[in-house]
């Protein structure tokens, strides 16, 4: 009977601790998943997003004519998405476009601009 004891006990303290990591793996990726201000990266700028259920996201601005298919996004972790796109100094104008259709204010940048099309765009400023 004891060693039964002692073997459940076991298990269970893997199950125990097994459950521990999958939750710490989930919150630390979580975490992870936050999107962020333009970054200058040593390949360029990344640029970052949550789009929910989107299908495809495209970054469109000044440096890329607002041609939606310049800058594709890829979808990290199923609901952040990113890309990287080298820029120059300078100040740039820039909105994201999900599924094609739905044109998005940037939630985060380092200033933001009316573009007289009744939207606003956001500014990201290279040093």
């Amino acid at each position: 009977m004891r060693r039964e004891q002692r073997r459940n006990g076991f298990f269970n303290s893997i199950a125990l601790l097994s459950l521990l990591v999958a939750l710490l793996g989930t919150w630390s990726c979580a975490r992870t998943m936050i999107p962020e201000p333009p970054s200058l990266t040593p390949e360029g700028v990344r640029f970052t997003v949550s789009a929910p259920g989107a299908k495809a996201v495209c970054l469109v601005g000044s440096f890329n004519g607002w041609v939606q298919s310049a800058t594709p996004m890829a979808s990290v972790g199923g609901t952040l998405w990113s890309v990287i796109v080298p820029l120059k100094e300078g100040e740039y104008f820039f909105m994201y476009v999900i599924d094609q259709d739905q044109w998005v204010t940037p939630p985060q940048a380092d200033d933001f601009v009316t573009d007289g099309f009744g939207q606003t765009n956001g500014v990201v400023v290279v040093r």
